[in-house]
């Protein structure tokens, strides 16, 4: 029996989930491209276009943003943006603006120069925080608060020897 061959997105828009899926992520594509120019004039470096940058449920746009600052220029621009959108046919009402964690899928990989900021920022925040600890547990009297600090010390101690960095004192 030979059983005809069907293209890859009928397959997936016959099944309701699936085809929930698509018609969100198109519409997302649709409004990403509908305001990409004034974008890259708020923002230059940001793509919208790239996966996960913007996503659309019912009436509302949500643009994920590397930084507050970005999220703070786009929201005073937010009626610009929806009469753009507006104006290109697309029934969007609202616009929410979210921030993206580095780890998360689709988000952009820092540049090296970002990458090595961020690691140093973080070394710096991690051996401030061995300081602090190891000056605030003697001050401290035997008991839960005490105990607290000394599994704060022991976690950032093993988190500077994953970065290889951890000071033996």
């Amino acid at each position: 029996m030979n059983v005809p061959s069907r293209r890859l997105d009928r397959i997936l828009t016959d099944h309701a989930v699936t085809a929930s899926l698509l018609a969100r992520v198109a519409a997302g594509q649709a409004a990403a491209q509908a305001i990409a120019p004034l974008l890259s004039e708020l923002l230059p470096g940001f793509d919208p276009l790239r996966p996960g940058a913007c996503d659309v449920r019912g009436r509302t746009l949500r643009i994920w943003l590397r930084s507050n600052a970005q999220s703070t220029k786009l929201r005073q621009a937010s009626p610009r943006l929806i009469a753009t959108l507006q104006q290109r046919g697309l029934d969007i009402s609202e616009i929410r603006f979210g921030i993206q964690p580095r780890n998360r899928p689709g988000s952009a990989a820092p540049s090296p120069g970002e990458d090595v900021q961020a690691r140093a920022q973080r070394q710096r925040s991690l051996q401030n925080a061995l300081a602090f600890s190891e000056k605030l547990a003697p001050t401290l009297h035997d008991g839960t608060l005490r105990e607290s600090v000394r599994r704060l010390r022991r976690t950032v101690e093993r988190r500077l020897a994953e970065t290889g960095t951890a000071e033996k004192g």
